[in-house]
């Protein structure tokens, strides 16, 4: 059991008889007035978002979580199919539990489930992802970079970027509210050939 001040982000606690995978929280009032702490949680059965306040003296239940490497099969109607790379065995999740983070499996991908009482909860996604934009308006002239346009990933996610993001650039991108961070940007090595070295005098 964790005292609710003992709480942290990425948690995954029963709350209410059901797992929830603990997305922020905070710590409000004072020693006087009682401290409240508000998590805002996800549901890992239906992958509602929710939240929830506790009094600092109260306990929440942890749930023990097993971290397997699976390998993302393919999709069948509302479910996603994954296989343990070490027994070859295969697990569904339904889609509505992975929630709009879906977009971001494809065939073969490896990747991390979490798994309670030998079933599977929740992908543990990376926190951010770098994905090349497939198509983007051409920018508005005159609009400032705090202008935002709306864009499709290579995965057909449609995400909100800045005016300067350009068709076939790389984006950065928070899985956990799939909001664009900033663009990929690489510098080019030029082949120059090395210094020529000083005879010895």
């Amino acid at each position: 059991m964790l005292n609710a001040t003992e709480i942290r982000v990425g948690n995954i606690l029963k709350i209410d008889g059901k797992p929830c995978r603990v997305l922020s929280h905070e710590i409000r009032g004072t020693g006087k007035f009682g401290k409240m702490v508000h998590l805002k949680l996800k549901g890992l059965e239906d992958g509602h978002i929710h939240e929830k306040s506790l009094r600092a003296e109260d306990k929440a239940e942890e749930v023990d979580v097993q971290r397997v490497k699976m390998q993302y099969l393919y999709r069948e109607k509302d479910q996603r199919i994954f296989m343990n790379m070490e027994t070859y065995e295969q697990f569904s999740l339904l889609e509505k539990t992975i929630g709009k983070q879906a977009a971001f499996l494809k065939e073969n991908l490896e990747i991390d489930v979490l798994f309670a009482e030998g079933k599977p909860l929740s992908i543990d996604f990376p926190k951010v992802v770098e994905l090349a934009v497939k198509t983007a308006p051409p920018p508005i002239k005159g609009g400032s970079d705090s202008t935002y346009k709306e864009v499709e990933l290579e995965n057909g996610l449609k995400i909100l970027v800045p005016q300067f993001v350009k068709e076939g650039e790389k984006v950065r991108v928070n899985i956990e509210d799939l909001s664009y961070l900033d663009r990929v940007t690489t510098k080019s090595l030029k082949n120059e050939p090395p210094p020529k070295s000083k005879p010895a005098s």
